[in-house]
């Protein structure tokens, strides 16, 4: 009875729980910017100029921002909605229209067949009006002046352009494939990249760049040969008042990893009037595309998917980046977040975030966070780079893990940092103290490592054949404190933050088929006593979808249960729902918190994937891209940080 009454007043406090309270870091999400549905394609989202002072800067997600370029002040941000005649599409920014509006291109599909549009948006209504004379396709480049005027396009073997009355066609030697076409905002010059092929299979070959410098005559092109690395089609073309900015499509021979498809950063090149290599930025810097300002002394590329950056068109020299993107966050106490920024020119930083403000703590760059408890200690990793820091964020110690590391956690008593590591041949967790000294850790070893070591190990020959799992918690000594039973496998465990307890998560062993419930249920982490069992059952028919679990608090008893789905394409959060998992009864959620992040990714449309943590006092920290959303359930919190362990 009293264990029903404690529930009781539990979910009654859950019900109450308030709406978040947000904070918004000025930029575009890492990784927003993208590629439409072909990988190496031309960058969807985009950049286009308002004036020399101004620009707009366009994601996959379909965010638009207005920025300072002398600045880079965030002037304003708005988010566009897909083109009514083309549902789902990806919009790319071409160019700003002669009235004060945007010009886009929007590629998406009617049924099975592939559809583009161009439409000029109107800011003032948000709405947009299609034109379909001017819309890029894969199969044939086709550009237009910012007034519909001039048109040109490749066709049959030649580059056509048609404007004001007038035609002009020029042939292109046979066997070559067109890659990157760029017309001038006039219409008077144009330049067509092709690439002559290296093998009889792939689209990758050698540059060669073609420039009209005058479309009213019939003079042939000047023609340089490219002393470049093999190029894809795709990128941007756009002309100044020094001549070219290129940005191509890199193909990769072998970056130690793999090789095929297309580098992620693109070749960046400056083309004076005479046709000479002013400048050039390699591929491995990781920039995209090159649109310069009307007076040309400028330009906009983008750093690795993430951050604008403003460029002197003259010699290509870095002035400043546009925003930050939020790599990382790590929820500590009293409304601070611990957050890794990536800017302009690759540079990175850790900071302190809370209502005040943001607060630099070390100029360094982290792609993955962790903080002690009581935000004394905290950790930071760059590839296989990882560094222990103090409160004020400076290095105490740094060592290298085997992998590049993906995921940071120290154990309850702060003395123990340990990581989710991926290597060539696979994943594994490794762990050290906090002197670096590696820590020998039983086989199969998940993470994060608390006071007690969870391991699992599988079975591929169980009972007819069947696969299965079990879990055991061993301690840092090697001893088996526990095991559970062999069970249907895709076992997980997630300690909580105190190391007392755990969450375990299986599929159900009764399900026949697809879409298969999952189970949670509490264990004592020393001794292994379960508590009731939760169990989740999907809420659609896609046999992909299913519940895991997003986020535990501090003692492992509150829970948020996240549902999700996902394809070789695409991935999409259905939902998100409270959960007592001591009691094994699911909690009233707030109807934003319930379905507010409901969303689908990738395939061309790089939507942030949520993060959700629960801080040492007991709030919820949702991370959306550049937004953190801090949510207060009332009823799960714990004392503050005792004093004299505040956090900085």
């Amino acid at each position: 009875m009293r264990v029903f009454l404690l529930a009781a007043l539990l979910a009654s406090a859950a019900s109450a729980a308030s709406g978040p309270y947000t904070i918004t870091l000025p930029g575009h999400s890492a990784g927003s910017f993208g590629s439409p549905n072909d990988p190496i394609g031309a960058p969807a989202g985009g950049v286009a100029w308002r004036s020399d002072q101004e620009v707009y800067t366009l994601d996959t997600t379909r965010v638009l921002k207005r920025w300072s370029v002398a600045g880079g002040a965030l002037l304003a941000t708005q988010t566009l909605s897909p083109l009514a005649a083309v549902p789902g599409s990806t919009l790319t920014l071409e160019d700003r229209a002669p009235d004060g509006g945007l010009l886009l291109q929007g590629q998406g599909y009617r049924g099975p067949q592939p559809v583009g549009l161009r439409a000029r948006l109107n800011l003032q209504t948000g709405k947009a009006q299609t034109e379909a004379a001017c819309t890029a396709s894969a199969v044939t480049l086709n550009r237009c002046t910012p007034d519909g005027q001039t048109r040109a396009w490749v066709q049959g073997g030649a580059l056509r352009v048609q404007g004001r009355g007038t035609g002009q066609t020029w042939p292109l030697p046979k066997g070559l494939k067109p890659a990157v076409l760029g017309l001038s905002p006039d219409g008077r010059r144009a330049a067509l990249l092709v690439l002559t092929p290296v093998a009889d299979w792939g689209d990758h070959g050698r540059g060669i760049l073609y420039i009209w410098n005058d479309l009213s005559r019939s003079a042939a092109p000047q023609r340089l040969d490219l002393k470049a690395p093999l190029l894809l089609p795709g990128g941007t073309l756009r002309p100044t008042g020094q001549g070219w900015v290129l940005a191509a499509t890199v193909y990769n021979t072998g970056d130690g990893i793999s090789g095929g498809g297309a580098r992620e950063g693109q070749w960046l090149a400056l083309f004076d009037l005479a046709g000479r290599v002013a400048w050039q930025v390699p591929a491995t810097v990781g920039l995209r595309g090159a649109w310069p300002s009307p007076d040309g002394r400028l330009f906009v590329t983008l750093r690795e998917g993430s951050v604008p950056e403003v460029r002197r068109t003259a010699d290509g020299t870095l002035l400043r980046g546009l925003g930050e993107a939020v790599q990382a966050a790590v929820p500590l106490a009293r409304g601070h977040a611990l957050v890794a920024l990536h800017g302009g020119g690759g540079a990175g930083r850790l900071a302190l975030v809370d209502r005040s403000g943001v607060r630099t703590l070390a100029p360094v760059r982290a792609d993955v966070l962790a903080a002690t408890a009581t935000g004394t200690l905290f950790a930071s990793a760059q590839g296989r780079l990882v560094r222990l820091h103090g409160a004020r964020g400076e290095v105490k110690g740094s060592w290298t893990a085997a992998g590049e590391v993906t995921a940071l956690a120290f154990s309850p008593d702060s003395q123990v940092l340990s990581a989710w590591v991926s290597t060539r041949t696979g994943t594994l967790v490794q762990a050290w103290t906090l002197a670096g000294t590696p820590l020998d850790l039983p086989a199969g070893a998940t993470f994060p490592v608390q006071s007690v070591v969870f391991t699992t190990a599988d079975d591929k020959n169980g009972p007819e054949q069947g696969y299965r799992e079990r879990l055991s918690v061993l301690t840092l000594s090697g001893k088996v404190l526990w095991q559970t039973p062999w069970t249907r496998g895709d076992l997980s465990v997630q300690p909580s933050a105190d190391g007392r307890a755990a969450v375990v998560s299986g599929l159900d062993p009764q399900a026949t088929g697809d879409p298969v419930a999952r189970r949670f249920w509490r264990v004592h982490a020393q001794t292994g006593r379960p508590g009731p069992v939760l169990v989740m059952k999907p809420t659609t028919q896609d046999p992909n979808s299913g519940w895991r679990l997003a986020a535990l608090n501090g003692t492992g008893r509150l829970a948020l249960l996240g549902e999700g789905s996902g394809d070789g394409c695409g991935w999409g959060l259905l939902g998100y729902r409270l959960a007592d998992v001591q009691t094994g009864r699911l909690l009233p959620t707030p109807p934003r918190l319930a379905q507010g992040y409901n969303r689908t990714g990738d395939c061309g449309f790089n939507v942030p994937f949520l993060e959700a943590a629960f801080a040492p006092d007991g709030h919820l920290l949702i991370q959306d891209g550049n937004r953190l959303d801090w949510w207060s359930i009332p009823g799960f919190g714990v004392p503050a940080v005792p004093t004299g362990q505040d956090v900085p």
